[in-house]
C-alpha cells in the first residue's frame, strides 16, 4: 500500500490544473470571420517560402478575447488562458495546413504518426530545431521531394502538431 500512494500522487494533476475538456471553449467563441482570416493566413504562410509565418492582428485579438471569456467562465489561471490561445491558433489552423501539405503530395496521417512516435516528453514541449529536422528527414524519402520548400512546409506542419500537443499539455498543468 505504501508504494501505491506515491504512485497515485504522481498521476494526480496539480490541484488547480485547468480541465482539458474545456480547452476547446476558445475555438467555439472565435468568430467565423476571424477563423476565415486565420485560414487565409495559414494558407498564405504555408505557400510562401522563405518568410516567417504571420497572422492578422484581428485573429490574435479574437482568440485572446475568446480565451479571456473562457478563462473567466471556467476559472482558468493566466497560464491556462495563454496556453489555450496558443492551442486554439494551431487547432483552428491545422485543417488548412493538412490541405496544403496534401496538395503538395504529403500524407497528413503519416506525418502525424511520425510525430506521435516521438517520446511523450518530447511531444509535451516545443520541438527543438534538431528534432524538427530529424522528423523532416524521415518524412521525405523521395529524392524529388527533398527540397528547401518542402522542408520549410513540413517544418510548419510539424509546428502545428507540436503546438497543439505542448499547449494542451501546458494547459492541463496550469
Amino acid at each position: 500500500m505504501r508504494i501505491l500512494v506515491p504512485f497515485l500522487l504522481l498521476l494526480a494533476a496539480p490541484a488547480n490544473a485547468a480541465d482539458l475538456a474545456t480547452i476547446d471553449c476558445v475555438a467555439g467563441k472565435v468568430s467565423a470571420a476571424a477563423t476565415a482570416k486565420l485560414h487565409a493566413d495559414v494558407s498564405r504562410n504555408m505557400t510562401e517560402s522563405g518568410k516567417r509565418p504571420s497572422y492578422d492582428s484581428a485573429v490574435g485579438g479574437s482568440i485572446a478575447s475568446a480565451a479571456a471569456a473562457c478563462g473567466t467562465e471556467h476559472g482558468w489561471s493566466e497560464a491556462a488562458v495563454k496556453a489555450a490561445r496558443i492551442y486554439t491558433l494551431a487547432k483552428l489552423g491545422l485543417p488548412v495546413a493538412e490541405r496544403v501539405i496534401g496538395a503538395r503530395g504529403f500524407e497528413a496521417a503519416t506525418l502525424e504518426d511520425r510525430f506521435q512516435a516521438l517520446p511523450e516528453e518530447t511531444r509535451n514541449r516545443p520541438l527543438t530545431p534538431t528534432e524538427n529536422q530529424e522528423l523532416i528527414k524521415v518524412s521525405v524519402t523521395e529524392e524529388a521531394k527533398q527540397t528547401r520548400e518542402n522542408a520549410e512546409l513540413l517544418a510548419e506542419y510539424f509546428a502545428f502538431l507540436s503546438t497543439i500537443q505542448y499547449a494542451s499539455f501546458d494547459f492541463s498543468q496550469a
